[in-house]
């Protein structure tokens, strides 16, 4: 996947590779958009990451750089179920990037409650459909009990 080995084209990366492009992130035009910030940093994606950590019931942020991310994703706690937690990982960096293309190309621009919205929508989609599975049956309570 691109966005773990570092090999999105974000602006800064366009810039390294001789584009005459501006490095700003394209979400909230202020920064460099690399993938930490893209991702982590950015205004738009720490709103969607609040908005998804307290649904799985962390008072805190547990991450703020790709690799405290990553860990975060691998790492059992008692809180959530690392599934779910990769889940949501998985749908909201999607849909950051998703965005940031929207609004690149087709200029239209969403609010985080939207997108939030669309990463709810979409993780208890991914749950219903695999609920036959065991590690799958107990998710969708862990997702909608801080609803």
């Amino acid at each position: 996947m691109g966005c773990t080995s570092g090999s999105l084209p974000t602006r800064s990366r366009l810039l390294r590779w001789g584009m005459n492009i501006s490095s700003s992130c394209y979400l909230c035009g202020t920064g460099e958009e690399d993938r930490d910030h893209l991702f982590l940093k950015c205004e738009i994606s720490e709103a969607l990451w609040s908005l998804a950590l307290q649904r799985l019931g962390y008072s805190f942020r547990a991450f703020h750089t790709w690799t405290s991310f990553a860990d975060w994703t691998a790492t059992r706690d008692s809180v959530t179920s690392r599934t779910l937690k990769r889940m949501v990982a998985q749908a909201t960096t999607y849909n950051i990037w998703i965005e940031r293309n929207t609004r690149l190309h087709a200029q239209e621009f969403r609010t985080p409650a939207v997108l939030f919205k669309i990463i709810d929508r979409s993780i208890k989609d991914a749950i219903l459909g695999r609920r036959k599975l065991k590690k799958f049956q107990l998710l969708m309570q862990l997702w909608i009990r801080y609803e």
